[in-house]
């Protein structure tokens, strides 16, 4: 595996293992996502703001033995278009169905990160009768405030980011803290808050949740807090709660087996 020194080649590799576990690179209408795996059920993998389809890659080799998997680079992420203004939620939500129209799939298992289980809720909600299944990964679009801000200008505040989302003992090369501050003058999360998100909180929705429904955190997380994903877990009739211990924002990069447990429990 070829050595990593910029954000640039950490993104490549991550997509490259994509590829190499079989999974194919395709594109509609400027939404570029990957499909490939066994299995009847689908299983959408939905990555959370200023990702991209890539942070699935060590857990997609596992899943692609039991299901079809769809991993999309949502609107403005990763290869997707567009590269430039603001952000709509809806227009996540809109691309997502598109490809899994694309697809031709009825009915979806849909596992979303941070802002993508909160996309994961609002296809949900709009299209009840195609989710078999709801796995909510470290949020879910609740008008909570967040343990941390998720834009840097300096280094001094790049690197409580970066604990909050990796752990508060994990250590970053240089090029992960100047990729931080320089992503932060453009970055998703902006234009997605330049579009509006605060139309598309949930709170009050979540009773409307009538899926199988498992609530997935981190216990190291410092960007979704445990009093959220309480609130979220009480919100849905009937959801599972799963923890992961040694994982902070991202379990299914932190701790892709253990994840992929939470996934299992209930298939």
């Amino acid at each position: 595996m070829a050595e990593i020194t910029s954000h640039a080649d950490f993104i490549a590799q991550s997509r490259s293992m994509l590829a190499e576990a079989g999974l194919t690179r395709k594109s509609l209408d400027g939404t570029v996502y990957w499909t490939g795996g066994e299995g009847e059920r689908t299983l959408a993998l939905i990555h959370g703001v200023n990702d991209h389809a890539g942070t699935w890659s060590l857990a997609a080799p596992a899943l692609m033995r039991t299901h079809r998997l769809i991993i999309p680079d949502l609107p403005g992420h990763g290869e997707s278009e567009p590269k430039t203004g603001a952000l709509d939620m809806q227009h996540l939500v809109d691309r997502l169905a598109a490809v899994l129209d694309a697809e031709h799939v009825d009915r979806v298992t849909l596992a979303g990160n941070s802002m993508g289980a909160w996309i994961s809720i609002l296809y949900t909600l709009a299209h009840p009768e195609r989710v078999a299944e709801l796995f909510l990964e470290s949020g879910g679009g609740l008008a909570i405030p967040l343990g941390v801000s998720l834009v840097a200008s300096t280094r001094d505040e790049a690197v409580p980011i970066l604990q909050a989302v990796h752990g508060p003992n994990a250590q970053f090369p240089d090029w992960a803290i100047d990729a931080l501050i320089m992503r932060s003058s453009d970055s998703p999360m902006l234009r997605l808050l330049a579009g509006g998100m605060a139309p598309y909180f949930i709170d009050d929705r979540l009773a409307g949740i009538r899926v199988p429904t498992t609530v997935i955190w981190g216990a190291n997380d410092g960007v979704v807090t445990r009093a959220y994903i309480e609130q979220l877990h009480a919100g849905i009739a009937g959801a599972r709660l799963c923890i992961i211990d040694d994982a902070a924002h991202i379990p299914h990069a932190q701790q892709p087996e253990r994840f992929i447990a939470c996934l299992q429990a209930t298939s």
